[in-house]
């Protein structure tokens, strides 16, 4: 773990304040280019190196890194063909409705435990959505990862999570609790799924049942707020 960035020499915490601000400066969304830069910039953060640590300890995520495993090209016309309430029908249903492109991610080698870390995430995020239950808004996003942060400290997560509190309390103090209560469900419902979303291999569910899906991960036995 040698050129570590470590609280010593800033650059982590300096990465996050340059995030920070550039973001505080746009009164428009500009595409999510920034976040996967800034996402690139944590590479060599003792918490990437934490994360892939504690992943590679839970058999089924370590058989992935081992295996290297990416889901397949994403074809929504040929999941649209899938019966209704399946993975693939409805996630093909919600992109192309929201007129989002499955494929709409940066690229990265895949040269390492991290960047393949970070390839595995970036090709699975938006099925997320869609198993966990969470909208694609702001709320949504960051209740999203906070599920995530509470299953796994990918270091993003963690990030987006107390990037948007901050921004939310600076800009729309009057949202701040709303925001709260969509953070602390996505961390609670996180906490208790026992089953992992990032030790799945999502393109074997695309013809399962969404319900029957929260059922397997242990979803279903989480009672409502």
């Amino acid at each position: 773990m040698e050129n570590v960035i470590t609280y010593n020499n800033d650059k982590g915490l300096l990465a996050y304040i340059q995030f920070l601000a550039s973001r505080a400066l746009r009164t428009k969304y500009d595409g999510t280019d920034p976040i996967f830069n800034f996402e690139d910039a944590l590479d060599q953060t003792e918490i990437a190196h934490f994360t892939v640590d504690e992943l590679k300890k839970i058999p089924e995520v370590n058989t992935l890194f081992t295996e290297r495993w990416l889901p397949a090209p994403i074809n929504l016309d040929e999941l649209s063909k899938l019966p209704e309430g399946t993975l693939g029908y409805v996630y093909a249903r919600e992109m192309k409705a929201r007129g989002f492109d499955p494929n709409f991610y940066q690229t990265v080698p895949v040269v390492d435990d991290i960047s393949y870390l970070k390839m595995l995430w970036r090709t699975t995020h938006d099925i997320y959505h869609v198993v966990a239950g969470f909208d694609t808004d702001i709320f949504g996003e960051l209740g999203l990862q906070a599920f995530v942060l509470a299953q796994t400290a990918i270091p993003i997560s963690i990030m987006l999570v107390s990037f948007g509190m901050v921004l939310i309390s600076l800009y729309q103090p009057d949202k701040l609790k709303p925001l709260m209560t969509e953070i602390s469900r996505g961390y609670r419902l996180g906490s208790h799924t026992p089953s992992k979303l990032i030790a799945q291999k999502w393109d074997q569910f695309w013809d399962v049942p969404v319900m029957e899906i929260r059922t397997q991960l242990g979803m279903n036995s989480i009672p409502e707020n």
